[in-house]
């Protein structure tokens, strides 16, 4: 239970440290990268050996597989996983070693947001490792898992919509800030009145625009189906498949293909280190200590994960 809440410690880190790609991957293509990437970020032995296997099954409820993708799919994955064991853990161990000791200080935006394009780099290095598994699939997705899948995205937009969209105002303050909290509190322990007073002027000072990310998530989600349809009804080649995955994957992730919503999106960036550093600033000494011991102990776990053969 200890290391769990660990796991979910280190997620809560990546967001405030402005991971923001994460927030990116919202399209089925986009979100497989990042399931694979906190599923290896969990530090729970057993969890990550099972990485493979999580994903498959994840992916199996979007397009519900056949047996016969489910072995290619299994193969790919787990070559995907002794690539991410033996090459990115020590990269992640490489961002903290940079950033742990700053905490227990208070921070600038330029500390923040220079975290940026090594966490794009490492988004990149996924994305491709992710392109064969991904061509395969898409050259054997079916009529009808075009179907599942446009489904599944209709379920997903309705929770989404009700999340972020739909109540009154107070309702998505609400929603927000119960968010914005459980990150704080598992990386710095309880918050006082007065942080979650700030996280709410935070919060609303934001630019964030939930009706302009939901378009952008159609799009991707239009944009998806239509290559994965595009690559089964033309019968392309492996090659040109995965270069239409490989665009996919950019689109989908890093750069919008709508100027002006990656004008918004980067806007929302800058905004998100500022608010950053305003809380962590707004931290007690006893708070920064306790985020500086929770980085070192997922340096501890990274190493030993490193370490470990299986």
């Amino acid at each position: 239970m200890k290391k769990l809440q660990r796991a979910l410690d280190f997620i809560a880190l990546i967001n405030l440290i402005s991971l923001v790609h994460i927030r990116r991957f919202y399209s089925i293509l986009g979100v497989l990268g990042l399931v694979f990437c906190l599923q290896g970020c969990s530090l729970l032995q057993t969890t990550y050996n099972q990485a493979s296997e999580i994903t498959d099954w994840w992916i199996d409820g979007y397009v519900d597989l056949n047996s016969k993708q489910k072995t290619t799919l299994r193969s790919d994955l787990a070559e995907i996983h002794n690539w991410h064991r033996t090459t990115q853990l020590a990269l992640y161990l490489e961002i903290l070693h940079n950033f742990d000791s700053k905490l227990q200080g208070n921070l600038s935006v330029e500390t923040v947001c220079s975290i940026e394009p090594d966490i794009r780099a490492r988004v990149i290095d996924l994305l491709v490792a992710f392109e064969p598994a991904l061509t395969h699939l898409a050259l054997h997705l079916k009529h009808e898992q075009w179907v599942n899948l446009q489904r599944k995205y209709d379920k997903n937009n309705k929770e989404w919509r009700r999340d972020w969209l739909e109540g009154s105002a107070e309702d998505r303050l609400e929603f927000r800030l119960k968010k914005d909290r459980d990150m704080g509190e598992r990386l710095y322990g309880k918050l006082t009145s007065a942080q979650m007073t700030l996280l709410q002027e935070l919060i609303l000072e934001s630019p964030f625009d939930p009706e302009r990310t939901y378009a952008e998530r159609l799009r991707r989600q239009a944009d998806s189906l239509h290559v994965l349809r595009t690559i089964g009804q033309e019968h392309l080649s492996y090659d040109q498949a995965r270069q239409s995955i490989h665009a996919l994957l950019l689109r989908s992730t890093l750069d919008s293909p709508d100027t002006a919503y990656q004008d918004y999106h980067d806007k929302v960036l800058r905004s998100q280190c500022a608010r950053a550093v305003k809380f962590h600033n707004a931290t007690s000494e006893k708070q920064k200590l306790r985020a500086f011991k929770t980085i070192q102990s997922f340096e501890l776990d990274l190493t030993e994960l490193m370490n470990r053969k299986n």
